[in-house]
């Protein structure tokens, strides 16, 4: 899945935000034909007898007897220079790039957004995606530009400690300054708010209101923030109850998967004017990247 390739998956699950991206000359794959098209998207695979490319017309699968050369990580730097400003919070694209090369990441996954009725991040719409069971990555906001990006683990005893640095890695990444960095690591039980600049942090526990039996660190911009909610209804049409998407410890609810796939897909299809196909990716027993669709 990784490391060659400079990741948009989000593209698949949130097209109308991808088409733009994929559009860019800054589109993270190329492909040229022995005719001299150059074609530009997300590689989603690369088997010796084809190339399947996500493109902004939809998905294209080329044989490898039309195909002269492939860059799947041509530039990576220009990708993410144009993307974060200073205090500013990454895309979705930087954040799912960065998940997917990290070696720690098994799978990832979106699942719909459930209900935040209290709290700093009430009534906020968001996506949400879920990475090895019980990781949380929500971006709050547009997906572009975040007002609030969290990351959560499900369960009493808190993030292990691969989880602690793998969250903490990601958000450093983006980071600026040293003094947002040091105001990162500085949360702990015993001081949960820090402030550099325009961004803050907060480290939210089990027991709090608005945990919902997680542990959470979310970095967010207290001047945009209350400018993103939206009315209870409809915040609530965008949004499922807890309960409905997860068992009580956070695991996402087995008997309800294919009920939440479908809400997902109308939804998006709602938001967007299309039903993506794919939903995440994930490592096989071989630590080969693999596409989940909608009916794997």
């Amino acid at each position: 899945m990784l490391a060659t390739r400079t990741a948009l998956i989000a593209a698949l699950l949130w097209p109308a935000a991808a088409s733009a991206g994929l559009r860019s000359k800054n589109a993270p794959d190329q492909v040229w034909l022995n005719d001299g098209t150059e074609l530009r998207g997300l590689i989603l695979q690369n088997t010796s007898e084809m190339v399947v490319l996500e493109t902004e017309n939809g998905e294209a699968r080329i044989p490898k007897d039309y195909i002269r050369r492939i860059d799947d990580a041509p530039n990576d730097e220009a990708i993410f220079a144009d993307l974060v400003g200073k205090d500013e919070l990454p895309s979705w694209r930087s954040i799912v790039h960065d998940l997917r090369i990290h070696d720690s990441v098994r799978v990832f996954e979106q699942i719909p957004p459930t209900t935040i009725d209290n709290g700093l991040l009430r009534n906020i719409p968001y996506l949400s995606f879920r990475a090895n069971e019980k990781w949380e990555m929500n971006v709050y906001g547009k997906p572009d530009k975040p007002v609030a990006i969290e990351f959560g683990f499900y369960g009493a005893s808190g993030p292990d400690k691969e989880a602690r640095r793998t969250f903490r890695e990601f958000f450093a990444g983006h980071l600026h300054s040293k003094e947002q960095i040091a105001a990162l690591y500085s949360l702990a039980p015993d001081k949960r708010e820090a402030r550099a600049g325009k961004l803050a942090f907060r480290l939210i526990r089990p027991g709090d209101p608005d945990s919902y039996g997680g542990t959470w660190i979310v970095v967010y911009r207290p001047d945009l923030i209350d400018r993103a909610r939206l009315s209870n209804k409809a915040y609530a049409a965008i949004t499922r109850p807890f309960e409905q998407v997860n068992n009580s410890d956070g695991s996402l609810r087995a008997d309800k998967l294919n009920e939440n796939n479908s809400w997902l897909g109308r939804m998006m299809k709602k938001m967007t004017g299309e039903s993506p196909e794919m939903r995440g990716f994930y490592r096989d027993e071989k630590g080969v990247f693999r596409v989940l669709t909608s009916g794997s």
